[in-house]
This record gives C-alpha cells, sequence and structure tokens, in this order.
C-alpha cells in the first residue's frame, strides 16, 4: 500500500511540477530559435511582396503603354491606306491622260491616213 501511495505521490509530482517546468523549457528554448527564424521569414515575405507590387504597377504601366501604341499605330495604318488610295488615284489619272494622249495621236495619225486615201 505505502508503494502504491509512494507511485501516486511521485506520478502527481511529476504531472504537476516536472512535466510543466520541462515544457516550459522546451518552449522557451524553441520560441528562441523560432522567433529570429519567423521574422526573417516574414521580412522575406514583406520583400517578395513588395517586389510583386511593384512588378504589377509596372506591368500596368506597360500595358497602358501598348495599349496607346497600338492606337496610334491603328490611327498610322489609316492615314497610310488614305495616302494609299489618294496614290492609286493619281496613277489611275496618270494612266488615264496617258491613254487619252494616246487615242489623241491614233485620232490624228487616222486623219492622216484618210486624207491620204
Amino acid at each position: 500500500m505505502a508503494a502504491d501511495a509512494l507511485l501516486s505521490t511521485l506520478t502527481r509530482f511529476h504531472r504537476d511540477v516536472v512535466v510543466p517546468d520541462i515544457e516550459r523549457i522546451i518552449d522557451s528554448r524553441i520560441t528562441g530559435a523560432i522567433a529570429p527564424l519567423r521574422e526573417e521569414m516574414l521580412a522575406n515575405f514583406d520583400a517578395v511582396f513588395k517586389s510583386l507590387d511593384r512588378l504589377e504597377t509596372e506591368y500596368q504601366s506597360l500595358n497602358a503603354a501598348v495599349r496607346r501604341l497600338e492606337e496610334r499605330l491603328a490611327a498610322v495604318e489609316q492615314r497610310l491606306a488614305a495616302v494609299e488610295q489618294k496614290i492609286e488615284r493619281l496613277a489611275l489619272r496618270s494612266e488615264l491622260v496617258e491613254l487619252k494622249e494616246r487615242v489623241h495621236v491614233l485620232e490624228h495619225r487616222i486623219a492622216e491616213l484618210e486624207t491620204q486615201l
């Protein structure tokens, strides 16, 4: 019976005194080792988030610049198409004038041939 009482007392002492003390010592050592690592990880995450934010801002700026360039390119293409149409019209007019001159020359030659006959 005395052995049972002693075992019971030692078990309570171990559970109530020794285990909490060991847990406190282990927790303080782990916390002391983990806290700097945690702070370093949080600082690294902050740096990554800051870089991502900067990249997002730059992406938005580049996206807006590309849109502006596309709009300007579309305007230039429209102007170029208008100029090409004008050039085609001028070329057609030039060909028309040339054909009229050739017709005039042919009419003149026909008239000369008619007079010879």
